[in-house]
């Protein structure tokens, strides 16, 4: 009888044993994705400033009583913005493609974790 006990107390440890590797495996992944994800809202947010600042000299550019000079000083205030939102876009589209690249990467490492794990 007490081998047999023995015997399920092993089974039990083992299986345990695994799923916490497993539990392990998925916080590090999700640690992963949690940084990118943090990582792309602050590049949103900086974004959103950027926008409100071209949306600023638009409105300078268009009120009635600058004339011609203010039309031009605005145009040229949102050239000088428009590249560095266009650069922080392009850095967000590649943020993005990290997160999605890493959030596959800890999905296919959790599935093969689980396929490897014996019934």
């Amino acid at each position: 009888m007490g081998k047999w006990i023995d015997s399920l107390w092993r089974n039990y440890e083992s299986a345990v044993k695994r799923q916490k590797e497993l539990v392990g495996t998925m916080q590090v992944g999700s640690y992963v994705a949690i940084r990118d994800l943090e990582t792309i809202r602050v590049m949103v947010d900086r974004l959103e400033v950027e926008m409100a600042a071209l949306d600023k000299a638009a409105e300078f550019a268009t009120q009635e009583d600058g004339g011609d000079a203010a039309v031009k000083i605005g145009i040229e205030e949102i050239r000088k913005k428009l590249g560095g939102f266009m650069r922080n876009v392009e850095e967000l589209g590649v943020q993005a493609d990290v997160c999605s690249r890493d959030i596959r990467w800890a999905r296919t490492v959790v599935l093969q974790r689980i396929i490897k794990q014996p019934n």
